[in-house]
């Protein structure tokens, strides 16, 4: 299974992609770096694929969700964040903020951090761990059923 981890800058963006039931990323200024995202997300985006949202100022995942389209390499979302978003698609999130888990924690819970911290010797921390950087947004982690249901058991709204 895929997983993609996608970060923001505040949790005020997390609540209006929990709200809106959407979720995209941050334009860039550098065209090279723009096609790489589209082109990543055209490759390994899908729906039924399985993600999970980071907050980057409270260093903590939040949210688990299930993508529900692909992202849309042409439209740029002015009208639902404060700034311009670019290849958004929809989502079906399991959580809400309620339910937060930092990332050293999560190091310790999630079977799929630790075997990806031990492989790069923590070199990078979590963001690398979990390709969470810009560089890396729209490249999955694969992950085991055993590692959703943990990230599921920290995150997801219990039934």
């Amino acid at each position: 299974m895929k997983l993609f981890c996608f970060a923001s800058k505040n949790v005020e963006n997390i609540q209006i992609g929990i709200d809106r039931q959407l979720w995209a990323v941050g334009t860039l200024l550098n065209q090279q770096s723009m096609a790489g995202r589209i082109t990543k997300a055209e490759k390994y985006l899908r729906p039924g694929d399985l993600g999970v949202l980071y907050c980057n100022p409270t260093h903590s995942f939040t949210t688990p969700f299930i993508v529900r389209s692909h992202a849309d390499p042409n439209e740029v979302v002015l009208d639902v964040w404060p700034e311009p978003w670019c290849l958004p698609f929809k989502i079906e999130t399991l959580g809400d903020l309620s339910r937060q888990i930092s990332g050293d924690l999560a190091a310790k819970h999630w079977p799929v951090l630790k075997r990806r911290l031990e492989a790069n010797h923590g070199r990078g921390g979590v963001s690398a761990a979990m390709n969470i950087t810009g560089t890396t947004v729209f490249v999955p982690v694969e992950i085991t059923g055993e590692d959703w249901e943990a990230i599921l058991e920290d995150l997801a709204k219990p039934k």
